[in-house]
């Protein structure tokens, strides 16, 4: 991956990870009120970190075939941790939910997720802020 794209990617999450920051100590209400703003920072920081693992895995001549694959390759490959990989899955799951309506969107579980989203991609983030491609 050329560096700068890696760079940029990882500006933009840390970006997201900063607009959804202030939802950590919101209320169910407050998140309720704001979800269409939360479910697409959600949605974003699954689509940008996955993006950039996609290339990072072609370099591998690895191909992921989803947003959960991705991760799953990813800890495959030691890129990450499985324990955060499999948050992250979740998290895929979480978006597939939100973009495919394929169930109700609970808001409890919307607003329960924002900790473990902003804790896991900073996490993620602070992984390939050093990466060094094999």
């Amino acid at each position: 991956m050329v560096p700068d794209v890696l760079l940029r990617k990882l500006a933009y999450l840390r970006q997201l990870l900063r607009d959804l920051a202030p939802y950590r100590d919101a209320t169910l209400a407050m998140v309720e009120a704001d979800h269409y703003k939360v479910e697409r920072l959600l949605e974003l920081m699954v689509v940008t970190a996955t993006d950039l693992l996609t290339h990072l895995l072609a370099e591998r001549g690895k191909v992921a075939v989803s947003y959960k694959s991705a991760f799953q390759l990813a800890a495959k490959e030691g890129m990450v941790p499985a324990e955060l990989s499999d948050r992250l899955q979740n998290a895929a799951g979480m978006r597939n939910i939100l973009v495919h309506m394929y169930e109700e969107i609970d808001y409890e579980i919307l607003h329960q997720s924002i900790p473990t989203a902003l804790e896991d991609f900073a996490q993620f983030v602070a992984i390939f802020a050093d990466y060094q491609p094999q």
